[in-house]
């Protein structure tokens, strides 16, 4: 039992650091803009590509349509790349990332750049800290859009350089000390039920004139001591020693029982 709740501990413990490591690698993308005239539906697929790129390689990312809610009333930061911006942005959106991304269309050809931005540290640099591009010739809407998911791999890759590793957990707490009180004290109670029962065993019995009459009930009485206490003294003494083991009590005592 004590084995199964330090493993519970651990997977708890292991489950919280990924979670905080997760919730770090936030990025938020205020821009995401697509030149060359295409259909709104067209940069509405290149843009969900990129974003579920990024999402389902386990980045929290705020698109364009959040970004730009979270950012009203502050338009001097939405096209922004100095270091206060960039420091300002992090602290208002809570993200450690800005990615601003261009894609520009000539008929079925597209041509996709991103840009990294890190938000923290003691001075973060105006130029982006990773830039990526993909070329996607005479494409499909599908194509087009597929290479905007292996765009937002290759972005990962750089997060996951730029991330600082997770804290090691926790080690898993020791197992509480045997508790040994009890079974101690009752095995002294049977041994003090044994020298009872002797007692009582030893004791002189009633006389009437020259005959001694045996007394019964002084004798059963002193063997119901003396059983009881060779009970209490033996399952203590058991108990005592499984519990200095590390074992289950409970179990030990029905083997010994059963035996």
């Amino acid at each position: 039992m004590r084995l199964t709740a330090a493993v519970a501990l651990g997977l708890v413990a292991n489950a919280c650091v990924a979670s905080a490591a997760i919730a770090r690698t936030r990025v938020a993308i205020p821009d995401f803009q697509i030149d060359g005239g295409p259909p709104p539906a067209l940069g509405i697929q290149l843009q969900d590509g990129f974003v579920l790129g990024l999402v389902r390689a386990g980045v929290q990312v705020l698109d364009p349509i959040d970004t730009a809610r979270r950012l009203d009333g502050h338009p001097e930061l939405q096209h922004c790349d100095a270091s206060p911006c960039l420091k300002a942005i992090g602290q208002l959106l809570d993200v450690g990332y800005v990615v601003r991304a261009r894609v520009d269309v000539a008929g079925n050809s597209y041509k996709s750049v991103v840009r990294l931005f890190s938000t923290e540290g003691a001075a973060p640099a105006a130029l982006p800290i990773a830039t990526e591009s993909k070329s996607c010739d005479v494409c499909t809407v599908a194509e087009a859009r597929a290479t905007m998911l292996r765009l937002a791999d290759a972005l990962r890759a750089h997060i996951d350089e730029l991330t600082p590793p997770a804290p090691p957990p926790p080690p898993p707490a020791p197992p509480p000390p045997p508790r040994l009180i009890g079974p101690v004290l009752l095995a002294m109670a049977g041994a003090l039920s044994i020298a009872a029962g002797a007692a009582v065993l030893a004791s002189e019995g009633s006389c009437t004139g020259a005959m001694c009459s045996e007394n019964r009930a002084r004798n059963a009485a002193g063997g119901v001591l003396i059983g009881a206490g060779v009970a209490l003294t033996v399952t203590g003494a058991y108990v005592t020693i499984v519990r200095s083991r590390g074992a289950d009590p409970v179990t030990g005592v029905a083997v010994a029982w059963r035996w």
